[in-house]
């Protein structure tokens, strides 16, 4: 019962907006301990009308692991590029290979912003099958800062092969 107290009080915090962004952001890193309590509330505010309740309820998901990635894959039809935003970085949270997919699709997002976090994510995660999309991003993305983090990203993946 104290888990559940705990875990609605976050969620009450990622919705105030009165709160500041440290605190909110504080609260994004305590549901993690919480994880499974934590998730379905966290799901349910991805529909939240504010955005940036939602972009916080998907990082708060992303640091609960790979049992995230299916509520944030659905939640990216999302029209607000916030969110998006925040779901790209959420996903190279779970520390997940799961999550490599969905983020080199976002590498095709049309809002830059997105496709630098998505990029960022997968440097994070050092997956392989990122390579060939990074690389694309490095050649094709007309934003310098998509192509600065894909090729950041990139070298990530190349230093991890190393023995």
């Amino acid at each position: 019962m104290t888990h559940t107290r705990n875990v609605d009080t976050l969620i009450a915090i990622l919705r105030d907006p009165r709160r500041g962004l440290a605190v909110q952001d504080e609260a994004v890193r305590q549901l993690a301990r919480y994880a499974e309590e934590a998730i379905p509330p966290l799901i349910a505010l991805l529909s939240d009308e504010d955005t940036g309740v939602r972009g916080r309820a998907a990082a708060a998901l992303g640091r609960c692991g790979a049992r995230a990635i299916a509520p944030l894959r659905a939640a990216l039809p999302d029209a607000a590029p916030l969110t998006r935003r925040g779901i790209a970085l959420a996903l190279g949270l779970t520390r997940s290979a799961r999550a490599v997919r969905p983020l080199v699709g976002l590498l095709a997002d049309p809002d830059a912003e997105t496709r630098r976090r998505a990029a960022v994510a997968l440097g994070w995660l050092g997956n392989d099958y990122a390579v060939d999309a990074l690389t694309a991003a490095i050649n094709n993305d007309e934003e310098e800062a998509v192509r600065a983090a894909a090729q950041d990203a990139l070298a990530k993946i190349c230093a991890g092969r190393r023995p």
